[in-house]
């Protein structure tokens, strides 16, 4: 602890220091995982680069699933686009999973688990049955079947229709991964400005310049990659997202034991995230809003796992929190360039330590080799998120799709035969 606060005070002393115009090759706004992750890359491959952060860097309390697919199902992924263009960047989220693995064995950040089980969403099987033909559509590998027995003895969890398993997936103890990121970015000659606020841009020329409450910074390339204030000084990106908040937290229960200790994911837009590690569970489930308050997270939170395990519904959650994540309309993170030497990498949503090493890798091969792979994110570029009558409407849309979940859950298990000889009988 004394080591990382060392750290934080050092680059919170060097961003105080005042300047009068520094220059760079990139200037990269947004100490985020993807900022510090492009920083890095960039800064290996022989560039100059300086980091803005308005705030400080911490420990990271999202989601630490590695996965291909931007956290969306195949279902999902095949509603944003056509077949080819999802296929395209489906392959480049692929590649961007096997490069977080990959930095996360350079800083040493242990795994949890490996494997994900998907759970049907509220149309309980037809939801498994659209999952498995969006993969077959998209022509990936068919995934197991798991059945209610093994759920109920892995997992002492009652679900009715079974599941799917995927094995490739990975889930890791992400806390200490923007401090080990910032850390081997300093190593690597990056400066990172903590406490430092933009107070304008200008983008246009060849050379980019951008004012802050410390100083001018010159740049070849400026990248985008916070969700925060961006509307200040880039509009065209900054009203483009929305809000995609969730309460996370723990619950350890004295009377269920999973032995599996795969993360377990629900389908549907309101579906729930969680894994069992021996009688702690660990659960994510999204929101209307974004909760601040301790208390009123925790009875959230209780209220989506008593869905999944009902004996919880009385149950204390250990550090339930409000989480605020951006995302675009399309739930697919927004990566490109807006004009010549200025790039974005925002908007990644409840799990972006997959996409973070891949908005680094493709900005990073974009600047350096002058690589055009991309173009690809092209087909899934910003749209209006129409600002706050948009907050009104997704917000309204929430509590009317819970509604509609609960009613197609019900509707789904009426069709489930009410015991062996009632579904004799109904075959007979």
């Amino acid at each position: 602890m004394r080591a990382r606060d060392k750290q934080q005070d050092e680059g919170a002393g060097r961003a105080a220091q005042p300047l009068r115009a520094l220059d760079c090759d990139v200037c990269i706004v947004g100490a985020t995982l993807a900022g510090l992750a492009t920083a890095l890359s960039l800064a290996l491959r022989g560039r100059s680069v300086v980091v803005l952060e308005a705030g400080t860097i911490g420990p990271y309390r999202g989601s630490g699933l590695v996965r291909a697919g931007f956290g969306r199902s195949a279902a999902e992924l095949c509603a944003a686009g056509g077949r080819d263009d999802v296929r395209a960047i489906y392959d480049l989220s692929a590649a961007g999973a096997r490069s977080a693995r990959r930095l996360m064995a350079v800083l040493d950040i242990p795994a949890d688990a490996r494997g994900l089980i998907i759970l049907p969403g509220p149309n309980g099987r037809r939801d498994l049955l659209d999952e498995a033909a969006a993969r077959d559509l998209l022509g990936l590998d068919e995934l197991e079947r798991l059945s209610p027995e093994n759920l109920r003895a892995d997992l002492a969890l009652d679900a009715p229709f079974g599941a799917l398993l995927d094995r490739q997936p990975q889930a890791f103890a992400a806390a200490d991964v923007p401090l080990r990121l910032a850390a081997a970015a300093r190593a690597a000659d990056v400066r990172i400005m903590e406490r430092t606020r933009i107070l304008g841009t200008d983008l246009d020329g060849v050379r980019k310049y951008v004012e802050t409450v410390h100083g001018r910074i010159r740049a070849d390339h400026v990248v985008l990659t916070t969700d925060r204030g961006v509307p200040t000084f880039a509009p065209w990106i900054g009203s483009a997202l929305i809000d995609c908040p969730f309460v996370s937290g723990g619950f350890s229960s004295g009377t269920i034991r999973a032995r599996a200790g795969e993360t377990v994911v629900e389908l549907g837009q309101r579906g729930a995230l969680f894994s069992w590690q021996g009688s702690s569970l660990r659960f994510t489930a999204p929101t209307a809003s974004f909760i601040s308050r301790g208390p009123a997270a925790a009875c959230a939170l209780r209220r989506h796992a008593r869905r999944f395990y009902p004996g919880l519904r009385g149950a204390l959650a250990d550090d339930a929190h409000g989480v605020a994540t951006r995302t675009s309309r399309h739930r697919l993170p927004l990566l490109g360039s807006y004009r010549p030497g200025v790039w974005y990498g925002i908007g990644l949503g409840a799990e972006p330590l997959s996409d973070a090493s891949l908005v680094a890798d493709m900005i990073g091969d974009a600047i350096v080799e002058r690589d055009d792979s991309i173009r690809r994110f092209s087909p899934f570029g910003p749209l209006p998120a129409f600002g706050w009558i948009g907050r009104l409407v997704r917000r309204a849309a929430y509590w009317a799709g819970r509604l509609s979940d609960a009613s197609a859950r019900a509707e789904a298990l009426r069709e489930l035969p009410a015991s062996p000889a009632a579904a004799d009988a109904k075959h007979a």
